[in-house]
């Protein structure tokens, strides 16, 4: 699978960006998150947070998940809609 991941910038090329930019951003995101009950953060907090398509910030956790820097207190990252665990301590 590719992770490079681009948009057209109409200039007739197409500006790539690597999926370990989006992973700087989800753990953006995970420390402005807040923390729900036993420490979970929650997916649509990233979501609404990075407004990342759910998928892409999935995949970001699942390959960067050793390079996130975690704050200390969060135990668990979580899909709320799909009621699946994504990250435990």
């Amino acid at each position: 699978m590719n992770n490079i991941y681009g948009e057209d910038s109409g200039k007739g090329f197409i500006k790539e960006v690597p999926l370990s930019t989006f992973a700087k951003a989800v753990e953006s995101a995970i420390y402005k998150a807040p923390l729900r009950e036993n420490n979970k953060v929650w997916l649509s907090d990233l979501w609404f947070i990075t407004s990342l398509p759910e998928d892409l910030i999935k995949e970001a956790i699942s390959k960067y998940i050793e390079e996130i820097d975690l704050p200390e207190d969060v135990e668990e990252i979580y899909d709320d809609e799909k009621n699946k665990v994504l990250w435990k301590k």
